[in-house]
């Protein structure tokens, strides 16, 4: 009986019907992997935004603030660094589909290099002015003289 059985089997594996049905498997199955690949969820994306639009955030503050350091009298030529705490935030509703709120990267310190860094005028008043535009605290601002 058992060689009757692997006799059937054997014929049905060599036949063409078998290996249209193998065909069609391997091909269906390479059709849901490639299809897996496609459908990233949405958090995924917003992630990868995330990352280049917090990068993004810190240049363009740091571009600002050098800006605005550079107009102080004393200070000369400028170079600012920020390091941020967190990315930006999204808070969403219940249903994790609808988006409610966006949170600003947090800014974790500053450094600040400039010409005129060395005189105490000069860096309290760079420190005075990132504390009130930054809402950081003092002891998150560095300010040395550029060389």
């Amino acid at each position: 009986m058992k060689k009757l059985s692997k006799d059937k089997l054997t014929m049905f594996l060599s036949s063409d019907k078998a290996r249209m049905i193998f065909v069609f498997v391997g091909l269906a199955a390479i059709l849901l992997i490639f299809l897996s690949g496609q459908f990233t969820s949405e958090k995924e994306n917003i992630d990868k935004e995330t990352q280049l639009s917090a990068l993004t955030y810190s240049e363009n503050l740091s571009k600002q603030l050098v800006s605005m350091i550079e107009n102080i009298a004393g200070t000369g030529e400028a170079q600012v660094l920020l390091t941020l705490e967190s990315s930006y935030e999204y808070i969403y509703l219940d249903d994790d589909k609808t988006l409610t709120k966006i949170l600003e990267p947090k800014i974790r310190g500053v450094a600040v290099a400039c010409t005129g860094g060395d005189d105490p005028v000069v860096k309290e008043k760079i420190t005075k002015m990132l504390t009130t535009v930054l809402s950081v605290s003092t002891s998150s601002i560095s300010v040395s003289k550029l060389l």
